[in-house]
C-alpha cells in the first residue's frame, strides 16, 4: 500500500490562478488525513485594539511549526489571518497538535490573547456530507501554493467555532506535550503602504449549488478582479520600492513574542538588539546590492513580492489588493449585483497599507511571505461577508 505522505507533493502544479475554480483541477484528501486548525477568539476586538499584527503572527507562527516539523513531506496549508489550516498525513499528527499547543501557549504568554486549537479527521468530514479538495498552484519558482474546494474546510473550521460540536475537535492540553520549532519566523518588515491610495481586502463565497455554475461564477470573479485591477503586477500590496525594514521594538516584539518566549525581559531584549543587527545587516546587503555566496541581495525585494501570499481559494476566494477608490468601487458594483441575485456573498475591508509576516527558511529563495490588510484585513472581510450572508439567510 502506497504512503499516503507523499500524496500533496505527487499532485500536478497549476501555472494559472484561474484554474482554481476548476473542480476537476482537485484531488481528493485520503481519508487518513488530518485537519489541524486554529483561530484568535475574539480577534475583532483585537482589531479594533490596534492588535491585529499580533493575531496575523500566532497563524503563521502554526505554519511555521509545522513546516519545520514536516521537513521534506509537503503539506497543504492556508493563512487566514486570524488563523491557519492545515492537512496533515497520520505519521505527522502529534507534531501537529504539539505545535497547536506550544502557540496557544504562545499566544496567551506573550500577546494575552485566547487561541481555539482544533483537529478533525479527513474520513469524518466525508461523513458529515462534505469534501477536502485540494489542489497545488504555483505562485512563483519558490512557492507552491494549496487551495483547497468540496466544503470540508470550511465545515471543519465551522466546528472548531461552534460552542455546540467544539468539544468533539478540540485539541485538549496534556493530550501530547507541547513542542514546536519556530525557527524561520520572522517580523522585520514596516507596513507596505499602498502605491495606488488603497490596500483592499476582498473575501467572496459563491452560493450556487451546482458545481459547475458555481466555477464558472469564480473564474468569472477572477477574470472581472483582474480587468478592474489589472495584471498582478499592477495591483500587488507587496510593491518593492515600498518595502522597508523596521527597527521598532514594537513591530519586531512580534518576533520576539515567538521566537523568545521562554526567555527572561533580559534575553529578550538580547534578542531584539541582535535582531536589530541583523536588520541593519540586511539593509546594508539590499541597497548596495551585494551579491554574496547563495543570495543576490539585489533582487530580495523583486523574488520577496514573488513569493507573497496575496490570493488563495479556500471554498471561497480571497485577495488583498492595491487599487484606487474608483476600481474598488467598480469591483463592489458587479459583487453587488451577484449579491442581489443571491448568488454570492461577499466582504471588503479597506486600509492605506499592508502587514507582512515572513517564513525565511533560506534567504537565497525559500521563504515565503503572509500579506493581509492593516487595521483588520481578512479578518473585518470576512466579518462583512458573515453579515450579508445573515441578510440573505444562508
Amino acid at each position: 500500500m502506497m504512503d499516503s505522505s507523499a500524496f500533496y507533493a505527487g499532485l500536478p502544479v497549476l501555472t494559472e490562478f484561474s484554474e482554481v475554480g476548476r473542480r476537476a483541477r482537485y484531488a481528493p484528501l485520503p481519508d487518513d488525513w488530518q485537519v489541524v486548525m486554529c483561530d484568535v477568539r475574539n480577534s475583532t476586538a483585537a482589531v479594533e485594539a490596534g492588535r491585529y499584527k499580533n493575531v496575523n503572527t500566532l497563524g503563521a507562527a502554526v505554519i511555521t511549526a509545522m513546516l519545520n516539523a514536516a521537513g521534506e513531506t509537503e503539506i497543504p496549508f492556508i493563512f487566514e489571518g486570524d488563523g491557519a489550516m492545515l492537512c496533515v498525513p497520520p505519521d505527522l499528527l502529534n507534531d501537529a497538535h504539539a505545535a497547536l499547543l506550544q502557540t496557544q501557549t504562545l499566544a496567551r504568554k506573550s500577546f494575552d490573547l485566547e487561541l481555539r486549537i482544533a483537529s478533525m479527521p479527513v474520513a469524518r468530514v466525508r461523513a458529515a456530507g462534505f469534501d477536502i479538495l485540494v489542489a497545488r498552484y504555483r505562485v512563483s519558482d519558490n512557492y507552491v501554493q494549496a487551495m483547497f474546494a468540496g466544503g470540508g474546510m470550511a465545515y471543519a473550521d465551522r466546528c472548531m467555532k461552534d460552542p455546540a460540536m467544539a468539544a468533539e475537535c478540540r485539541v485538549e492540553p496534556g493530550s501530547v506535550a507541547p513542542g514546536g520549532n519556530f525557527e524561520g519566523l520572522e517580523c522585520r518588515w514596516q507596513d507596505i503602504p499602498s502605491r495606488h491610495g488603497e490596500t483592499v481586502s476582498v473575501m467572496v463565497k459563491v452560493l450556487i449549488e451546482d458545481a459547475g455554475e458555481a466555477d464558472a461564477l469564480y473564474r468569472a470573479l477572477i477574470a472581472k478582479v483582474r480587468e478592474i485591477y489589472g495584471a498582478d503586477e499592477a495591483c500587488s500590496p507587496v510593491w518593492p520600492p515600498n518595502l522597508a525594514f523596521s527597527f521598532s521594538g514594537r513591530q519586531l516584539g512580534n518576533e520576539i513574542g515567538v521566537r523568545a518566549m521562554e526567555r527572561s525581559a533580559w534575553g529578550k531584549w538580547l534578542y531584539l538588539m541582535k535582531t536589530r543587527g541583523v536588520v541593519l545587516l540586511g539593509w546594508f546587503l539590499v541597497a548596495f546590492g551585494i551579491r554574496t555566496e547563495k543570495t543576490d541581495w539585489g533582487q530580495y525585494k523583486t523574488v520577496l513580492a514573488r513569493n507573497s501570499d496575496v490570493k488563495k481559494f479556500n471554498d471561497c476566494f480571497r485577495q488583498i489588493l492595491a487599487g484606487k477608490a474608483a476600481q474598488r468601487e467598480a469591483l463592489t458594483a458587479w459583487l453587488d449585483e451577484g449579491f442581489a441575485r443571491r448568488q454570492l456573498v461577499y466582504g471588503v475591508h479597506v486600509s492605506n497599507r499592508a502587514q507582512m509576516t515572513c517564513l525565511v527558511f533560506d534567504y537565497s529563495g525559500r521563504h515565503l511571505h503572509f500579506i493581509d490588510g492593516a487595521d483588520g484585513g481578512l479578518s473585518m472581510a470576512a466579518k462583512a461577508l458573515k453579515e450579508r450572508a445573515v441578510k440573505i439567510g444562508s
